[in-house]
């Protein structure tokens, strides 16, 4: 009797300990339950539809949970109110090197990676924060677009079609709209259309290399994709540095050339052609959205036409009398278009679906605004998903709503629950280009275009593996109509 007590008493003491021990561990944020699968954990859902998961395990969970994707252990923080405190805490870091690595083969030096990242992010903020610096890039993408819409033209007109309505459809238009000019006001006289198919290609089978799986997957099951990704990274050695490239470009490039013991040729290649993703591959689909829903809204057509007319200077498709008009697109005219402006934001509101992910470096602590503590281990991975909050009615009444004016007299880089280009020191540093060549386009558009919807109601469903990634394309095609004006 007295050893079953000895025992029971000592039992009773190591687990009281044992709980002592790891009572720091012990957190009142969620591990979610729902669909939680043995190994795999919420691998299937997640990729399956990530928002419609994420939807849910925020009704079941509330602003903060944690979800398992094989072995990696991600915390989601879903409260704006938080976001500010996850992008300050000097233990969590954007996992860039990797991802350069596997989506884009960037190189694998980590010193290199560094050095780089520290002169390309004052880069960043001289040439594309810079609304002077940015001023010739912008000039560049007007004329190349106007050249584009002029030949267009001139060879409907020497057919004798000029008056003739022309069947597409709008995602196709938009990357007409985009691929050429942006390319060449970027990278200078390139000739882009000569890897346009393997560029569509590879941004249509990114997710996969944003999934970051183990090498030998890649090698056995996405040859094509590899063989591809080699062919865009190989075609920059032909020039360079072309005619009429941008500074920043060109300023980047010498970076890499100057350090061959950090990036190899091919590395150097897959560098540029990450710049070159990161410039359309997301602002192709963003201006497809706005299309949609500007050019479908009586109301913000008439306003922003309107606007156009009063801020931006005219200049004809028929001749060059009038180029001279092109240097008059300043930053600071088209800033003037604050309906326009507002318009994109309110459709970046409805489609953006970044996730910011950052890894945790060392053990810390976050301390939420409702009073919980988040622990977070080495390599524990937290996430910011603003879609959400953008549907939230208490942040943006009438989420559901296109309401073109929403943002007017309001700076959209400080509206709370507002996140379409992420956060931090990791934001998106060509959004300002992004949405100054998205009001070009719509701009031109609107002034030397008839156009046409075959469904003026339906809104397509976006694809659901781009979900996370930034502003997903459509799902379904969209066709319309369109002519130049006489």
């Amino acid at each position: 009797m007295l050893l079953s007590s000895f025992i029971l008493a000592s039992l009773v003491l190591v687990l009281l300990y044992l709980l002592l021990l790891h009572k720091d561990n012990i957190s009142s944020i969620p591990l979610v339950s729902y669909r939680n699968l043995p190994v795999v954990g919420h691998l299937i859902p997640f990729l399956r539809d990530r928002r419609k998961f994420l939807m849910e395990c925020h009704q079941r969970y509330g602003q903060c949970f944690t979800v398992k994707l094989l072995t990696q252990r991600i915390t989601f923080v879903l409260s704006p109110f938080d976001w500010a405190t996850v992008a300050r805490n000097s233990s969590l870091y954007l996992p860039e090197h990797e991802f350069g690595i596997k989506v884009f083969d960037t190189g694998n030096s980590v010193i290199g990676f560094q050095q780089l990242n520290i002169e390309v992010h004052r880069y960043y903020t001289r040439y594309l924060k810079n609304r002077d610096r940015l001023q010739p890039i912008i000039v560049e993408f007007v004329l190349n677009l106007r050249k584009l819409m002029m030949h267009e033209r001139m060879a409907l007109k020497n057919s004798k079609n000029l008056s003739e309505w022309i069947s597409t459809d709008l995602i196709t238009f938009s990357h007409r709209m985009l691929f050429e000019p942006s390319s060449l006001a970027l990278f200078g006289e390139i000739n882009p259309l000569s890897i346009e198919n393997d560029f569509r290609l590879f941004d249509q089978k990114i997710h996969y290399f944003n999934a970051l799986l183990p090498s030998w997957i890649y090698s056995f099951f996405f040859r094509r994709e590899l063989q591809t990704r080699f062919r865009l990274n190989n075609s920059w050695f032909s020039k360079i540095h072309p005619l009429h490239e941008s500074d920043f470009i060109k300023h980047r490039a010498d970076l890499l050339l100057d350090h061959p013991e950090w990036y190899s040729a091919q590395e150097f290649g897959g560098n540029q052609t990450a710049m070159m993703w990161a410039s359309l591959a997301n602002s192709t689909p963003a201006l497809f959205w706005c299309l949609l829903y500007i050019l479908r809204d009586t109301k913000a057509l008439e306003s922003i036409q309107q606007e156009i007319d009063m801020y931006l200077p005219s200049f004809s498709l028929d001749d060059d009398l009038s180029i001279s008009l092109v240097s008059e697109w300043t930053t600071a005219r088209l800033n003037s278009c604050v309906l326009l402006e507002s318009a994109i934001n309110e459709t970046l509101r409805l489609v953006a679906t970044p996730m910011v992910l950052r890894k945790c470096l060392h053990a810390t602590d976050i301390t939420l605004n409702d009073g919980r503590i988040l622990h977070l281990k080495s390599n524990d991975a937290i996430a910011l998903f603003s879609a959400i909050a953008h549907r939230d009615g208490n942040l943006f009444p009438g989420p559901d709503k296109f309401i073109f004016d929403r943002f007017v007299q309001k700076n959209a880089d400080i509206v709370l629950g507002f996140m379409p280009f992420g956060m931090g020191k990791n934001i998106c540093p060509g959004r300002y280009l992004a949405r100054y060549e998205i009001k070009t386009c719509i701009a031109l558009v609107l002034r030397h275009m008839e156009y046409k919807f075959i469904d003026m109601k339906t809104i397509p469903t976006e694809q659901k593996h781009r979900i996370g990634v930034g502003i997903a394309p459509p799902n379904e095609n969209v066709p319309i109509w369109y002519r130049y004006k006489s």
